[in-house]
């Protein structure tokens, strides 16, 4: 398996922009709420990790490039809950691993 590094960028960068997005639609949902900078650069940043992670299993799993990129995306834009999901997932798969030794 080879990293496209462009493609990564991309895929970062799709994610981070998804994330913003949330952000944006949940100030809209509680405009009482104030944005910061602070409150912009830490969802990016959980976003843009969220989004390097997808990307690197869509790489694993041969996933097309267009569909890496939409999930990338929706990774970004969901945040946290893919996290844990992905985290489930993979607890169960180590646990069954282990289990089997």
């Amino acid at each position: 398996m080879e990293i496209n590094y462009i493609e990564a960028l991309i895929s970062i960068v799709l994610a981070t922009f998804g994330g913003l997005v949330k952000r944006m639609t949940e100030l809209e949902k509680t405009p009482d709420k104030r944005a910061s900078l602070r409150y912009y650069l830490a969802g990016s940043l959980m976003s843009a990790f969220v989004g390097i992670v997808v990307y690197f299993l869509c790489k694993y799993f041969n996933v097309p490039q267009l569909l890496t990129f939409g999930l990338t995306a929706l990774s970004g834009y969901m945040g946290i809950p893919v996290l844990d999901l992905l985290s489930s997932i993979a607890k169960k798969r180590i646990e069954k691993t282990v289990g089997e030794a």
